[in-house]
């Protein structure tokens, strides 16, 4: 069984003993749209995900387990966007965005899939 890590968000203006100068708990991913959102998303608002990328970094500079370092590292790889899934129209040689599907390649853009398909599409 693999170790899990919490990382909890501090604040030493507030004082120097652990429960005084408890924020909130870090989450995996924090996002703003969606449901479901995080005490660290309320606190933060907007700029919630550049104050974990900011946060992660500055524990990843001062950590020295290894293990922890680790973690930090996987923790700002899931933060980093992922790049748009671009695909190039068989018909029209047009660029869209492919929606996620489990069996088949999209090859047609929405216009020309309706174009050569009608209402089967």
């Amino acid at each position: 069984m693999g170790k899990r890590f919490r990382f909890a968000v501090v604040d030493l203006d507030k004082g120097k003993d652990y429960p005084v100068n408890f924020v909130c708990m870090l989450p995996m991913q924090p996002n703003s749209s969606g449901k479901g959102l995080s005490v660290f998303v309320g606190i933060f608002g907007d700029k919630s995900l550049i104050v974990a990328k900011e946060l992660l970094l500055e524990a990843l500079e001062v950590e020295t387990a290894s293990e922890v370092k680790r973690e930090i590292e996987r923790r700002l790889k899931l933060l980093e966007s992922k790049p748009v899934n671009q695909v190039k129209c068989d018909v029209c040689g047009q660029l869209f965005q492919a929606q996620p599907r489990k069996r088949f390649k999209q090859k047609f853009c929405p216009e020309c899939l309706r174009k050569k398909f009608g209402s089967r599409a």
